[in-house]
């Protein structure tokens, strides 16, 4: 059974304790999203919502998921677990033939980077490994039980994925970006799951006139990089200290989308507190 956090979780719309939490039918499919919650706000859970329908409906699914009332949940579960900071993972349960089976709610244990991760970079080893449908955000239990093996295994902090024509992708739980000189490098869209992190970072090259560039880079060709970079709902915006055997240095691009991100959470959170005085 997956693990989860807190006392509760809801199904549908009902609160149930969470010895209560079913094992999933392994013949279901899961679309699912997970959100950051900090000081009891969920972040950007706007642009989350509307990930989790795209996801829905690149998978051939159709659901009347309503926003207003997904959010309602949101903060039924955050207050009921009177639990500040933390991952919420919301799941969609589809049988064989597409119906939605059931909707759950519920926080999911969560590693959050360190302050000296943050200050020296992570560590990360390349695998090769494909998503089916690297647009759509659904549980495949065969990657993550390899990644997560890998992770724990070689003491790192992510995995970098590559395809069958050994063009790098994504991180097995974030997104990556290279830099050489002043430009950043990102992988075409059509070959990752657009993380919100990520697309903030877009949005912040653009803002800073900072060079974005999409293009195919290859495992063998990491090394012609000056700095690269993670984004992600749990590590925000993070220096990779290395890939396998091949060091990389701190970037002042790095610094500034990371304090530009920040910045961007900062103003979120307070206009959501604003709102729900």
């Amino acid at each position: 059974m997956e693990k989860i956090v807190g006392n509760f979780f809801i199904e549908n719309t009902n609160l149930l304790p969470v010895t209560e939490f079913p094992d999933t039918n392994s013949n279901s499919t899961i679309v699912y999203e997970v959100i950051r919650v900090e000081n009891f706000v969920p972040l950007f859970y706007e642009k989350h919502f509307e990930r989790l329908r795209n996801s829905v409906k690149l998978a051939g699914f159709d659901t009347k998921t309503n926003n207003t009332r997904m959010f309602i949940q949101i903060e039924r579960l955050i207050s009921e677990n009177n639990i500040a900071n933390g991952n919420i993972k919301i799941g969609l349960l589809f049988n064989k033939i597409g119906d939605l089976q059931s909707t759950k709610l519920y926080f999911i244990p969560h590693s959050y980077p360190t302050r000296e991760e943050y200050e020296q970079g992570v560590k990360l080893i390349s695998y090769k490994a494909e998503r089916e449908n690297p647009n759509v955000k659904y549980r495949n239990r065969g990657l993550r039980f390899k990644t997560n093996q890998l992770i724990a295994d070689n003491n790192i902090f992510e995995v970098l994925l590559y395809n069958s024509n050994n063009i790098i992708t994504e991180g097995s739980r974030s997104n990556i970006f290279f830099i050489k000189e002043d430009t950043v490098y990102t992988a075409p869209q059509n070959l990752i799951l657009k993380g919100i992190t990520w697309e903030f970072v877009v949005e912040i090259c653009k803002e800073q006139n900072i060079k974005l560039i999409e293009k195919e880079i290859k495992i063998n060709e990491i090394s012609n990089f000056d700095s690269t970079f993670l984004t992600g709902t749990s590590p925000k915006v993070i220096q990779i200290n290395s890939i396998d055997s091949i060091n990389f240095s701190k970037h002042k691009l790095v610094n500034l989308i990371t304090d530009r991100y920040n910045k961007i959470i900062a103003t979120y959170a307070e206009k959501f507190t604003r709102c729900r005085i």
